[in-house]
């Protein structure tokens, strides 16, 4: 009896991580020459995002200024860089926040995205490092596509 009480459970854990690997979607993000379509994007945990037409372009998460890398990523959560030109798709992004990420060679044009994934606990630590240009814009973009 010890046994079938063991697979039962064994079972209806199983099924329960199906069926949230089943009700997670994929959102598409398309680079359109120097912008990204739709530039903000929420979804719920567990979701991945993918990037098409990207000849020409890159999807990354990390920022450089003279002080040197950024992430505006939320703590705990893991960033990415695509190869030049790949359609890319991220892992599933399970930590809640905001995710800022740009295209490396089309930035000086203002080209980046917002994905807000669930609550966005780290708008205000965002907010906090007082951003200028375009990453002033795409925080601005969060935070009117959270009213």
């Amino acid at each position: 009896m010890k046994y079938g009480k063991s697979l039962i459970s064994a079972l209806l854990g199983a099924s329960v991580l199906l069926s949230s690997a089943v009700m997670a979607e994929n959102h598409v993000i398309n680079a359109e020459v120097t912008a990204f379509n739709p530039m903000v994007i929420k979804i719920a945990p567990g979701d991945t995002v993918s990037w098409e037409n990207m000849n020409g372009h890159i999807t990354n998460t990390i920022f450089t200024d003279n002080g040197g890398e950024h992430q505006y990523i939320p703590q705990g959560a893991e960033g990415w860089t695509s190869a030049m030109g790949e359609n890319f798709q991220t892992k599933p992004l399970t930590v809640e926040g905001v995710y800022l990420y740009k295209c490396d060679p089309h930035w000086g044009a203002g080209m980046g995205g917002v994905i807000i994934v669930g609550t966005p606990t780290n708008l205000d630590d965002i907010q906090a490092t007082k951003p200028k240009g375009a990453l002033k814009r795409l925080v601005k973009k969060a935070e009117n596509a959270l009213k």
